[in-house]
């Protein structure tokens, strides 16, 4: 169940050297710090990928050692190549909507590089595929297989399967709308149990938090996107806050998750994604 925090946050440092050294030995994989962009990239993919980049170093240099995270999976640094396809293939101009999720999932995005990436959709919709390396230290129960993964990824499968049947082709989904996640990093406990940000303790949940949301507002501006669609109650809440805190032109909207943990969802995510999104005149769009 998502958990919103009501504690006040405080915004992180500018400073690199301002960030505590990750201690944990646990750690999947390490963004660089000044990651070099793609020269075949459009700039606007570019300065994407920049920003988040950026986000992942000030993440992976947080302190997880007082945490139950042991484990942290960085997509966009293990799987950069099917990542950065998306960016290139999608990303090609300013999108007035975005659909926000919480973090990665270990069958999806941890494995394919794309947000709600469930490998066959993205295979035989997105028509996104690459290689993707193996991190140094991934967890034995969560392992990084990318494209060769034959393990569900219900949440995705659910998502993208509604647009294809929106949607003629994915490029009519992408004109107008991007996906985004919140935090690029999935976090893992001893046991290999999945921990969503809002299950990590306050101090470090908001310090992840405060990262996450400037980088939302960066993204946000960089794409100039005027409805931001939380899928979940934690992204919807995050967006409700910067909306507020940096006074941002923007509506905020609230889907369900798609997520098989979801007694509702299980019981037709569809139909009550059709109905939610007609509300939100968002169908127009695609």
């Amino acid at each position: 169940n998502e958990k919103e925090s009501n504690e006040v946050e405080a915004f992180p440092p500018k400073s690199y050297d301002s960030v505590k050294t990750l201690t944990s030995k646990n750690i999947c994989d390490v963004a660089s710090p000044f990651p070099t962009p793609l020269s075949n990239m459009n700039t606007l993919a570019s300065d994407f990928l920049k920003i988040e980049q950026d986000l992942a170093w000030n993440l992976l240099n947080i302190d997880y050692t007082d945490t139950k995270v042991k484990y942290i999976s960085n997509p966009i640094d293990h799987a950069i190549e099917p990542h950065t396809s998306f960016l290139e293939t999608y990303l090609n101009g300013e999108k007035s909507i975005l659909f926000l999720g919480m973090n990665p999932g270990p069958w999806g995005m941890c494995q394919t590089g794309v947000p709600f990436g469930e490998v066959h959709s993205c295979k035989s919709w997105l028509k996104i595929f690459g290689n993707v390396k193996q991190p140094a230290n991934s967890h034995p129960k969560r392992p990084i297989e990318g494209f060769a993964c034959k393990r569900r990824e219900v949440s995705g499968e659910r998502f993208w399967k509604f647009f294809e049947t929106k949607c003629k082709n994915p490029e009519t989904f992408f004109k107008n709308c991007f996906v985004y996640n919140h935090c690029p990093l999935a976090f893992m406990a001893e046991s290999g149990k999945n921990i969503t940000p809002p299950q990590i303790g306050a101090e470090k949940r908001n310090l992840i938090n405060s990262f996450c949301d400037k980088s939302l507002v960066d993204v946000i501006q960089l794409l100039g996107v005027s409805s931001v669609i939380g899928v979940g109650k934690f992204a919807e809440a995050r967006a409700n806050l910067i909306k507020k805190r940096f006074n941002l032109d923007i509506s905020v909207y609230f889907l369900l998750h798609p997520s098989p943990a979801s007694p509702a969802a299980n019981k037709g995510w569809s139909e009550i994604a059709e109905v939610s999104l007609k509300n939100m005149n968002i169908l127009d769009f695609l």
